[in-house]
């Protein structure tokens, strides 16, 4: 009886295996090339929208303005609201990489399934914020119907 190593590899096979791992490869290339990503569904249409701008002031202050009107919103200090002071960071990063101006506003877009997201629309860049959980999606959320507070 002879054992299972000593047989020869049907050739059949050996395509079949070659043919799949080229097309995969293929496959890949294409979707990276056209921009096909499947872990982003489709956006649902936005039906609140606010353009924020973020300056950091004073001693770590980070200012919230509606970018529209230029009035102050918030005015966040030095210890507090981490999670936003990080996705800044991610999206400050995101607008080096572009070679963007690091002023901009960022636009933030309360979505007809009740998601909030928060765009940046001069490198196309965009963060669906229920993927950080409700605490730290309402921290970003509250800012679309914020009233303005006195400077």
């Amino acid at each position: 009886m002879t054992e299972l190593h000593d047989r020869p590899f049907p050739r059949g096979v050996l395509i079949a295996i070659v043919s799949l791992i080229a097309f995969t490869i293929l496959a890949v290339a294409i979707a990276r090339l056209t921009g096909y990503d499947p872990s982003q569904a489709p956006l649902s249409p936005a039906v609140a929208v606010r353009d924020l701008s973020f300056v950091e002031v004073g001693q770590g202050d980070l200012a919230v303005h509606d970018a529209a009107t230029g009035e102050l919103l918030e005015t966040l200090p030095p210890g507090k609201d981490g999670f936003i002071r990080g996705l800044l960071r991610t999206l400050a990063r995101e607008r080096r990489m572009h070679s963007v101006d690091a002023d901009g506003p960022f636009r933030l877009s309360l979505r007809e399934n009740g998601r909030f997201t928060l765009e940046d629309q001069t490198t196309e860049f965009f963060v669906d914020l229920r993927a950080f959980g409700p605490t730290n999606e309402a921290a970003v959320g509250r800012f679309l119907s914020a009233p303005p507070t006195a400077r």
